[in-house]
């Protein structure tokens, strides 16, 4: 096979995973700890103002959580035990977003004829969960398209392969009619009842968006996971330029405006290729104001020793690890900067290597930039080995030995949930549990300074702090109780910036 055609299905395996579906004998008793909605979330609706997310007063908005997705019928969260106990827990420990993903095949299964309970149930998941002030972006989560190719998230009715054969033994990946399902897609053929194919994907969003739009614990919709190029599959591996990126543009320029006809104001957020998570070009005009670029990142090297089976070389990881991801960050980061858009991490770690999924976080922090872990429980047939979850059987409560701790204690970090001005950095040592953040009272939006009523939110993790904490503050005054979970801060009238220090013990 031809080197890029192996590299092509290295990247695809780093960014295929998914959960399987059972039967939740989950119960509500008194053994999961319960606790109120938290006490500070942003003011709604959400927005954007110069590259970062704001709610309605104008303060910036992080978001730090994890995805969460079925990819077996019945495609519902409910069947796999997700609910409210499970949105509890990751509100209690800081986290306040969920990549919830979804499937086009579930919601209209026939052309036109949308199934309402499915989408219901998806529905109740966003409540469950939005009851602990936990906010869920929802995810069309296709991985390769759908089953006929392997794959799921598309209809049936939307696979055109112009009848060219599945050769048994090789990777989908060096399949033509894999290749061809795809660029009948990007080539919006016409579909079903004579409609182009991008128009029925428009109209599948225009229905969710009727439905959600004015659900408060929407944070927003993210179109399309992972597209894959296609035959231009090979163009695109490097960091440079990828010719698919014009199509992508293309298709985003036709359907956001038809998704705005039935949801003026809910973020949309948009991807990269699939490859754009390892590296590769991003470069995607998008004219839309209200988007948000979501992109993901793997180390390519940490990942294809797990499906190997091979040990983690820290040495090795640390030493090449940090290259792939800061370019991949880079990456980002210019998109959004070009565009205007903000930007979130919606996918990273998916390796039982703990360092490396600290590093990515890091990074996250030194980019100023939210994320969202994958993944929260996962399970089924298309993830390579290895691969954690949060929480080992979300039909059983998440407490004791159901809970990853050790992965739990890489990702439940302190950082600012809200700032009322200007975030100029924050970051965390995991050794010596000191946070130290930044920010200026300014608005994002320029148009003056924040009074001193205006609070900022850091999220403190009782796991990293278990004997309490210490906090120092600068340019600004202390407003929350000692040990309180959300640091509530307020900056002095007159202060340029305002300076945090948290550390371990009273």
């Amino acid at each position: 096979m031809a080197k890029t055609g192996v590299i092509a299905i290295l990247l695809l395996t780093i960014f295929s995973s998914g959960c399987n579906i059972n039967n939740s004998n989950k119960n509500s008793d008194d053994t999961v700890p319960s606790a109120p909605r938290a006490a500070k979330t942003p003011t709604l609706p959400l927005g954007q103002s110069n590259g970062w997310i704001s709610d309605a007063d104008g303060r910036v908005v992080i978001f730090h959580g994890f995805n969460m997705v079925a990819k077996e019928p019945p495609y519902t969260l409910e069947s796999v035990g997700f609910d409210e106990d499970d949105g509890e827990f990751l509100a209690r420990n800081g986290f306040n977003a969920v990549r919830l993903g979804f499937m086009w095949k579930a919601s209209e299964p026939e052309p036109g004829q949308f199934n309402d309970a499915y989408l219901s149930s998806i529905e109740r998941t966003v409540q469950a969960i939005g009851q602990h002030g936990v906010m869920s972006l929802l995810d069309f989560h296709q991985d390769a398209y759908n089953e006929a190719v392997e794959g799921q998230g598309f209809p049936d009715w939307m696979v055109f392969d112009d009848s060219v054969p599945w050769i048994p033994g090789i990777p989908k990946e060096a399949q033509l009619k894999y290749q061809r399902v795809w660029d009948n897609f990007w080539g919006n053929i016409q579909g079903v009842n004579n409609t182009a194919l991008w128009d029925h994907f428009a109209a599948f969003w225009q229905h969710v968006a009727q439905r959600f739009r004015d659900n408060p614990n929407i944070l927003g919709y993210d179109l399309m996971n992972e597209p894959w190029p296609g035959l231009q599959t090979p163009l695109c591996l490097n960091p440079i330029f990828c010719p698919h990126n014009s199509t992508l543009s293309e298709f985003y320029e036709h359907v956001i405006p038809m998704i705005r006809e039935q949801d003026s104001s809910t973020p949309l957020y948009y991807e990269g290729s699939l490859l754009a998570g390892g590296g590769m070009a991003i470069d995607i005009p998008v004219s839309e104001t209200n988007a948000v670029l979501s992109f993901h990142n793997y180390c390519i090297l940490t990942v294809v020793g797990a499906i190997a089976g091979l040990p983690s070389s820290p040495e090795l990881t640390g030493l090449t690890c940090p290259e792939f991801e800061t370019l991949t960050f880079d990456n980002a980061s210019t998109q959004a900067q070009n565009q205007g858009h903000p930007a979130v991490l919606t996918e990273f770690g998916s390796v039982p290597d703990l360092d490396a999924v600290n590093s990515v976080a890091q990074q996250a922090d030194e980019y100023r930039l939210g994320w969202m872990h994958w993944t929260y429980f996962n399970t089924g047939t298309t993830n390579f080995p290895g691969t954690p979850s949060l929480v080992f059987d979300p039909t059983q409560p998440p407490i004791g030995d159901n809970v990853n701790t050790s992965l739990l204690e890489t990702l439940a970090r302190p950082y600012p949930q809200i700032v009322a001005g200007t975030p100029l950095n924050w970051s965390f040592d995991t050794d010596s549990k000191v946070f130290e953040m930044s920010y200026s009272p300014k608005r994002v939006d320029g148009t003056g300074q924040f009074s001193g009523d205006a609070e900022s939110i850091v999220f403190v993790p009782e796991i990293q702090y278990p004997q309490g904490y210490t906090v120092n503050i600068s340019g600004g005054t202390l407003r929350s109780p000692a040990n309180a979970r959300q640091l509530v801060i307020a900056a002095n009238n007159g202060a340029e910036n305002v300076s945090v220090s948290i550390s371990p013990g009273h």
